[in-house]
């Protein structure tokens, strides 16, 4: 029997993600590309005939936790901040969800519903016990806590971006995915830097007319280190004129639900780049299907490798297909907590494949403040920021040249060991003049 027969052996039902297979394609300047429309028409109709495997149980998360939203809303009245009344409106447990852009859906089955989603081997690519990731959480640097620095940051002059901006690269036109606890749309770094927000609630539904807001401080830090523009005399966005499309997937409710509402949100969007600091501890496969889906439209997703030290990682930024972030402090060693992994041969490789600046590093903080954070969820967005730098050179760039600059500028301080900082740091000169 495999884990999702022994999950409904226990408990009846069982959460899962399913991936759905065909595609369509089509042949363009001699090679065979996606086409979108037309493989969202075929998955959106497997979609349909798989609705029926699916349902709803008395016991299930979604269960509780439409009830919970139902009984907070009964004592306390709708979320004020959705400004449509009906957005968070007697929610209600769903069986499934689909999403188009992802071609994938999501809900509870028996073990009836699940032989019938097996038996359709030929629509169906994968399916995947449903896990939910975590915020990486940062280190609060409270002996730095008063006013920034001036100037630019130390994050920024490690990587060579001023060098790159002084050439009028600047990620101007790149929408980048910001998927975290949102983002303070009122702070002045990043009030015309948020171009699309989202709010999933929960259940993972998004809330209409929800205005962009943090319901915490960890997006409103990576949003401004992606595309935070100067504030109170300090310039810390690696790509201060990009644009985010940024969702609000974490904490709490049906995270696994929230977090792949926000990616095929954001696959929506259009953005090229998506940055994401959370994830599962140790090698957890729910998500590899998605990243592999998010590859073949074209994104770089940037993740966090963690931060719970050596010989210890985080799922998705452990798989072999993304391109991982570790961090360094501003006197080139290692940040003590980073994580990093060696897996195993067959096959083996390791995990990060990059470090970047990431303690102590300064950025935007909710109600016009600026905070010093320390962690791998502030190095990732300096790489998605130069991504975007290194797209805007050339718009027309696939995704593995883009990362393969990235790659491939790196270079390891002679100070760490390379089972903890693999490629080392990138050089965003060097990345360019490899891009061509």
């Amino acid at each position: 029997m495999s884990m999702l027969d022994d999950k409904i052996s226990e408990s009846g039902h069982v959460d899962v993600l399913v991936v759905l297979k065909p595609e369509k394609r089509v042949r363009m300047d001699g090679r065979l590309s996606l086409d979108v429309a037309a493989t969202q028409d075929l998955q959106a109709g497997i979609a349909r005939d798989l609705k029926s495997a699916f349902g709803t149980f008395a016991g299930s998360r979604e269960t509780a936790i439409a009830r919970e939203m139902r009984q907070e809303i009964a004592v306390k009245g709708p979320d004020p901040v959705a400004v449509a009344p009906n957005a968070t409106a007697a929610p209600r447990a769903q069986a499934v969800r689909y999403f188009p852009h992802l071609g994938v859906m999501m809900g509870s089955v028996d073990q009836a519903g699940l032989d019938q989603i097996r038996r359709n081997d030929k629509e169906v690519a994968q399916v995947a016990l449903a896990s939910a990731p975590g915020l990486i959480r940062p280190e609060v640097s409270l002996a730095l806590a008063g006013e920034p620095p001036t100037g630019r940051s130390w994050g920024i002059e490690r990587l060579k971006v001023p060098k790159l901006w002084d050439k009028g690269l600047t990620g101007k036109d790149i929408l980048v995915g910001h998927i975290d606890t949102g983002v303070d749309g009122k702070h002045p770094a990043l009030k015309h830097a948020v171009d699309a927000f989202a709010e999933f609630d929960r259940l993972g539904n998004q809330v209409t007319g929800a205005a962009a807001h943090d319901t915490g401080y960890h997006g409103t830090h990576t949003a401004g280190l992606i595309a935070g523009r100067a504030h109170k005399g300090l310039e810390f966005g690696v790509a201060p004129e990009a644009s985010l499309a940024s969702a609000i997937v974490i904490e709490g409710g049906r995270v696994e639900a929230r977090i792949v509402a926000g990616l095929d949100w954001c696959v929506g969007q259009g953005a090229r780049i998506i940055n994401i600091s959370l994830g599962v501890p140790g090698y957890d496969p729910f998500f590899e299907a998605i990243i592999t889906v998010l590859r073949g439209r074209g994104i770089l997703p940037t993740i966090a490798i963690g931060n719970d030290g050596p010989m210890t990682s985080r799922s998705p930024g452990n798989y072999r297909s993304v391109l991982s972030v570790g961090a360094i402090d501003s006197f080139d060693q290692i940040w003590y907590r980073s994580s990093s992994e060696k897996f195993p041969a067959p096959g083996g490789y390791s995990k990060p494949d990059i470090i970047a600046p990431g303690a102590e590093v300064w950025s935007s903080f909710p109600n016009k403040g600026m905070q010093p954070l320390s962690g791998t969820s502030m190095a990732t967005p300096h790489i998605a920021g130069l991504a975007a730098l290194l797209w805007q050179h050339r718009p027309e760039a696939k995704l593995a040249e883009i990362e393969n600059a990235i790659l491939k500028s790196a270079s390891r301080p002679a100070g760490i060991a390379t089972n903890r900082g693999n490629r080392g740091v990138p050089d965003a000169v060097a990345a360019l003049k490899l891009l061509g």
